[in-house]
C-alpha cells in the first residue's frame, strides 16, 4: 500500500506538470528542470536515501525568497504573468518533493497539483487537455483512496495486536507458497484500487456529462484562446519582408479548419493580404485616405443568421452573383492568431459570424477585423467563377484605367535590366498578354528548384534569385512573376495566404496549417474587371495530402477528435444545445416506433401461432400424451444437466448437508433424517468437513496432529476461525445452533468458497 500510495501521488503531481507542458507555453528549461526533480525525488524516495532532502524552514524560506522574482519573472524574463505564475508553481512543488514529506505535505502537494491544472486549462483549449484532464481524475481518486487507508492503517490498531496470547504456528502446516499468496493479496488490492478508480470516473462522467449539454449558456461566438496569449504570425501585416513567409513554412500548428457546403470546382486558396508596392527588398501596402473602409451590419436581410440577436452579424461585402453554381460557401474556424487579417476564397460577397466591424480594402479586396480575440468562426461566401481562357486572351491588360496602371505596374528604382530582358525573352512566342503570363508561370515552375532554406540576400534578393541562385520558396517566385509582368506592362500583385490545406474525410473539413502558407499572383483583366491568379512556384512547393499511411491516417482522427472537442465542449452554445436536444429527441422517437413495430410483429406472430398450433387445434389423446410425455422428459433433462453440472463442480468434496438441494435430496436422505432431529454434534461434524474439504484447494490440509484451534489460526482466514469456533462449541460445547447461528455457517462457507476461488 505504501508503494502504490507513493506512485499515485507523484503520478499525480507528474500529470498536473504535463498538462500544462502540453499546451505549449512552458519553456524548454522549466519542462527540463522540473522533470529531473521529479525523477530524482522519486528515485530517492524509493531507495529510502536520505540525501537532498530539504527541511521545513529551508522549503518555507525558498517560497518567501521566491516571491519577488515572480514580479521580475512576469515583467521581463516570461513577460507574462500567467506563465510567471506558472513557474512558481513548479518552483514551489519541486522543493516540496525534496521534503520528507508528511501527510499535509501530500495534501500541499496536491493542492498545488490542481490548481496547476486551473492554470492549464486556461492556457489552452485543444483535445489534449481532456485527456490530462481524465488522467488527473483517475490519479487524483486513487490517490486520495490509497491516502484515506494509509491514514486509517496507522489510527487503527490492527487484530494481531490485540491478542495477548498468540499461538504457536506449527510447522507442520502445508500452507503451498505462502509468500506468493501474500503477494497475491497485494496485487488483489491494488487492482481493486485501481479498478474502483476507474469504475468511479466513468460513473461521474456518465452523470456530469448530461448535465453539461443540458446547463444553459450565456454568449456566444468567439472562444478566448487561452490566458497566454498568442504568436505573431508574419506576412499579413502592411509590410512583408522577402522571405518572411518562409519563417511560418516549418511549422506545422493548426491555423484555421475550412468546411464547404460543395466540392469545389477548382483548387482554392485561403486568401489572406494583396501587396502592391516592391521597394527591392520587401512588399508594402500603399496607404491611402479611404482605402481601409468599414463595412456595416446588413439589416435588410430576413436570413436566421442574419437576424440573430446574439453575437452573429451579417455582412455583404461585394456584388451577389446572378448564378449560384459560381458560389463556395466556407465555414471557418480561426485559430486565435495575432493578426487582424480574415481568410477567405477569392471575392467574397457576404459574410456571418460574431464580428462587430469587418473593414475591407477597396483596392485589394483584403478583409480585416479588429476586436475579435481567440478562436472565431465565420462563415463566407465567395464567387470563384473565372472568365474562359478564350475570354482572357481577347483581353488587353494595357486599356486598363490608370488608377489600375499607377499601382499595378511599380518598379522598384533599382530594377536590374536583365529582368526586363528575361521577361521579354520568355514571352517571345506568346501572343497575347494571357499567354505571355503562361508562359513566365511556366518557365518558373519547371526551369527553377524550390527549397525553404536560403541564405541572407545581397541589395537585390530578386537578381540573385533569377541569375544567381535558381532556387527559393514561394515568396520568390511571386516576387519574380510580377516584377517581369510588370516590365510587359500587365497589371499585377502578389497575394499571400494559404493553399487549401488537407481534407480530413472523417470530419470534412480542410485543415491549413502554417506550412501551408503560400504566395502567388494575381494579374489583372479589364474586359471582364477580373483578377485571375497564377501560381508559379513549382510542384515541390506545393503540400500534396494525398499520399499518406497509418501516421497521416492516425494524424486525421486526432484532429477530428479536435474539432469534436472545440464543437461540442469549447464553443458549444445555447443554438447548438438546442440542436442537440432536438437531434436527440428525433432520434429517441425513431427507437421508440421501431421497438414499438418490432412488439406489435411479435405479438402478431405469437398470437398466429397459438392459435394455429393450440387453440384452433384438435387434438387427439395421442398428441396429448406425446405433448405431455415431452414436456417430462424437457424438465427430466434441465434437472439432469444441472446435477452434472454442480456434481463436477463438487467433485473431491465430502458429501455434506450444507451441499445443494440436490445433494440433500438424493445424496444424503439419511442425514437429512438426522438433521432434522437435530442431531447437532453430527452437523457440526458435517459444516466442519465441508470447510476442511473448500479449504483443500488452496493448499490448506489440516494435518492429524493439529488442533482445529491451531489449523484455524494458522491458515490466517477469518472465515476458518469462526467455523472453528462455532465447531467446538457444538462439537465439545454441547451447544445447539440456532437458526441464525445456522444460516451464518452457510454464509461463512460460500465466503470461504470464493476466497479459495479468487486464490486459485
Amino acid at each position: 500500500m505504501e508503494a502504490y500510495f507513493r506512485t499515485t501521488s507523484y503520478a499525480l503531481v507528474t500529470t498536473a506538470f504535463l498538462a500544462i507542458a502540453l499546451t505549449g507555453s512552458l519553456d524548454g528549461i522549466s519542462i527540463v528542470l522540473y522533470s529531473i526533480a521529479v525523477v530524482v525525488c522519486f528515485y530517492r524516495d524509493v531507495r529510502g536515501a536520505q540525501r537532498l532532502r530539504l527541511r521545513e524552514w529551508m522549503w518555507r524560506a525558498l517560497s518567501i525568497a521566491y516571491v519577488p522574482f515572480v514580479f521580475i519573472d512576469g515583467a521581463v524574463i516570461s513577460n507574462n504573468r500567467v506563465l510567471a505564475l506558472v513557474h512558481m508553481t513548479l518552483f514551489v512543488s519541486a522543493a516540496k518533493l525534496f521534503q520528507n514529506k508528511r501527510d499535509r505535505d501530500w495534501v500541499f502537494l496536491y493542492l498545488i497539483a490542481f490548481f496547476q491544472m486551473l492554470l492549464a486549462a486556461g492556457l489552452t483549449f485543444n483535445a489534449t487537455f481532456v485527456a490530462s484532464l481524465a488522467t488527473f481524475l483517475f490519479f487524483f481518486i486513487s490517490t486520495l483512496a490509497a491516502f484515506e487507508i494509509r491514514r486509517a492503517r496507522r489510527e487503527v490498531s490492527s487484530l494481531e495486536d490485540e491478542i495477548v496470547t498468540p499461538l504457536q504456528q506449527p510447522q507442520q502446516v502445508k500452507y503451498r507458497a505462502n509468500d506468493d499468496v501474500a503477494h497475491a493479496r497485494k496485487s488483489n488490492r491494488v487492482r481493486y484500487l485501481l479498478g474502483a478508480s476507474f469504475a468511479q470516473i466513468v460513473i461521474v462522467a456518465a452523470l456530469t456529462l448530461p448535465f453539461f449539454f443540458l446547463i444553459p449558456r450565456v454568449g456566444g461566438g468567439g472562444v478566448a484562446g487561452g490566458l497566454s496569449g498568442a504568436d505573431a504570425i508574419t506576412g499579413f501585416s502592411d509590410r512583408v519582408e522577402l522571405g518572411e513567409v518562409a519563417s511560418i513554412k516549418k511549422s506545422p500548428r493548426v491555423v484555421m479548419r475550412v468546411r464547404l457546403d460543395r466540392k469545389p470546382a477548382r483548387y482554392l486558396r485561403w486568401r489572406g493580404i494583396a501587396l502592391e508596392h516592391y521597394d527591392g527588398r520587401a512588399w508594402i501596402v500603399i496607404g491611402s485616405p479611404g482605402r481601409r473602409e468599414a463595412t456595416h451590419q446588413d439589416r435588410s436581410s430576413s436570413g436566421s443568421l442574419d437576424a440573430d440577436t446574439g453575437f452573429n452579424r451579417s455582412y455583404i461585402l461585394d456584388r451577389v452573383p446572378a448564378d449560384n453554381q459560381s458560389t463556395v460557401e466556407q465555414m471557418i474556424v480561426l485559430e486565435h492568431l495575432s493578426t487582424d487579417t480574415l481568410f477567405a476564397a477569392q471575392r467574397v460577397f457576404r459574410l456571418r459570424g460574431p464580428l462587430a466591424t469587418i473593414f475591407k480594402d477597396r483596392l485589394t479586396g483584403a478583409l480585416s477585423s479588429q476586436g475579435f480575440k481567440g478562436r472565431t468562426t465565420y462563415i463566407v461566401s465567395s464567387d470563384v467563377s473565372v472568365p474562359t481562357e478564350q475570354e482572357l486572351r481577347l483581353d488587353t491588360p494595357a486599356s486598363s484605367p490608370e488608377k489600375i496602371k499607377e499601382i499595378y505596374l511599380q518598379k522598384p528604382p533599382k530594377l536590374d535590366p536583365r529582368v526586363s530582358q528575361l521577361a521579354h525573352d520568355i514571352t517571345r512566342n506568346a501572343a497575347t498578354p494571357y499567354d505571355k503570363a503562361r508562359a513566365i508561370e511556366n518557365y518558373l515552375k519547371t526551369e527553377f528548384r524550390y527549397t525553404l532554406d536560403l541564405k541572407a540576400a545581397d541589395q537585390d534578393p530578386l537578381a540573385e534569385f533569377l541569375f544567381k541562385t535558381r532556387e527559393g520558396h514561394c515568396e520568390y517566385f511571386a516576387t519574380a512573376m510580377v516584377i517581369m509582368l510588370r516590365t510587359l506592362e500587365i497589371p499585377a500583385r502578389i497575394v499571400n495566404g494559404f493553399q487549401m490545406g488537407e481534407l480530413n474525410d472523417l470530419n470534412a473539413m480542410y485543415t491549413v496549417r502554417e506550412s501551408d502558407a503560400h504566395s502567388w499572383v494575381e494579374a489583372y483583366f479589364p474586359r471582364t474587371e477580373s483578377w485571375i491568379e497564377f501560381d508559379p512556384t513549382p510542384s515541390a512547393g506545393i503540400n500534396d495530402y494525398s499520399q499518406g499511411g497509418l501516421f497521416a491516417r492516425l494524424r486525421k482522427y486526432a484532429d477530428a477528435m479536435e474539432v469534436f472537442w472545440l464543437d461540442y465542449i469549447v464553443t458549444l452554445d445555447s443554438d447548438e444545445q438546442a440542436s442537440i436536444m432536438v437531434d436527440l429527441q428525433q432520434r429517441l422517437l425513431s427507437v421508440k416506433d421501431r421497438l414499438l413495430v418490432y412488439y406489435i410483429s411479435a405479438k402478431l406472430w405469437t398470437r398466429k401461432m397459438l392459435s394455429k398450433l393450440i387453440i384452433n387445434r384438435r387434438w387427439s389423446m395421442g398428441e396429448l400424451l406425446m405433448l405431455a410425455g415431452a414436456l417430462v422428459v424437457l424438465a427430466l433433462s434441465f434437472v439432469s444437466l444441472y446435477v452434472v453440472i454442480a456434481y463436477r463442480k463438487r467433485r473431491g468434496l465430502p458429501p455434506t448437508g450444507y451441499g445443494p438441494w440436490w445433494h440433500r435430496l438424493f445424496v444424503l436422505p439419511t442425514w437429512r433424517r438426522r438433521l432434522a432431529r437435530r442431531e447437532y454434534r453430527q452437523s457440526a461434524v458435517l459444516f466442519y468437513e465441508q470447510m476442511l474439504a473448500i479449504a483443500r484447494p488452496a493448499g490448506l490440509v489440516k494435518q492429524p496432529d493439529q488442533t482445529p484451534i491451531e489449523f484455524a489460526h494458522a491458515s490466517g482466514l477469518s472465515p476458518i476461525r469462526e467455523i472453528t469456533t462455532l465447531y467446538n462449541r457444538v462439537r465439545f460445547g454441547g451447544a445447539q445452533l440456532d437458526q441464525s447461528e445456522t444460516r451464518r455457517v452457510s454464509d461463512l462457507l460460500r465466503e470461504l468458497k470464493q476466497s479459495v476461488r479468487s486464490k486459485r
